[in-house]
C-alpha cells in the first residue's frame, strides 16, 4: 500500500481542524481582527434556505468570521487539491450560492492562488497575512 496523502491520514479521523494552513489563517485573521469578531474553525451552518433549484441544508467551512452586533458573516473555504475534482467543484459551487443567498460572504482560500498559507516552510507568516489581505482586499 502506498503512503496516505496529508489530507488522507488526517480526514479520516474528521481531524479537519488541524490541518497547517486552517490553523495558520486562523491564527492570523485573530491577530488582524483582535476581540471584535469571533474567528471559528469547522463552524457549523444549517437551517440554509433554498435559492435557484438549489439545497443545501448544511455546510461546514473551515473559517468563518462573525459580528452578531453587526451583522457581520464571513466564510472562508480553504480549497485544496481535493477542490479541483469536478464532482467537488459543483458541490463547492452549489454551497457557495447557498451560503451568499444566506447572507454570507464568502472567500476561497486556493492553494494554488495562495502558497503562501500552504508551505509554511518557504513562506513566512508575514507572507502568508499579504496573500489573505489581498484575497479578501482589506
Amino acid at each position: 500500500m502506498g503512503r496516505m496523502s496529508h489530507i488522507r491520514r488526517n480526514m479520516i479521523k474528521e481531524n479537519t481542524e488541524y490541518r497547517p494552513e486552517q490553523m495558520l489563517c486562523t491564527k492570523i485573521l485573530r491577530k488582524m481582527l483582535g476581540g471584535k469578531y469571533e474567528v471559528l474553525t469547522e463552524y457549523p451552518v444549517s437551517n440554509l434556505e433554498p435559492h435557484g433549484g438549489l439545497e443545501v441544508k448544511y455546510c461546514q467551512p473551515d473559517i468563518v468570521i462573525i459580528n452578531k452586533d453587526r451583522g457581520i458573516k464571513i466564510a472562508i473555504r480553504l480549497m485544496g487539491e481535493i477542490h479541483d475534482k469536478p464532482k467537488k467543484k459543483i458541490k463547492d459551487q452549489d454551497q457557495k450560492i447557498i451560503l451568499m443567498y444566506n447572507g454570507w460572504d464568502v472567500f476561497d482560500f486556493w492553494y494554488n492562488e495562495m502558497p503562501e498559507l500552504w508551505n509554511q516552510k518557504k513562506y513566512s507568516e508575514e507572507d502568508a497575512k499579504k496573500s489573505i489581505i489581498r484575497i479578501i482586499k482589506w
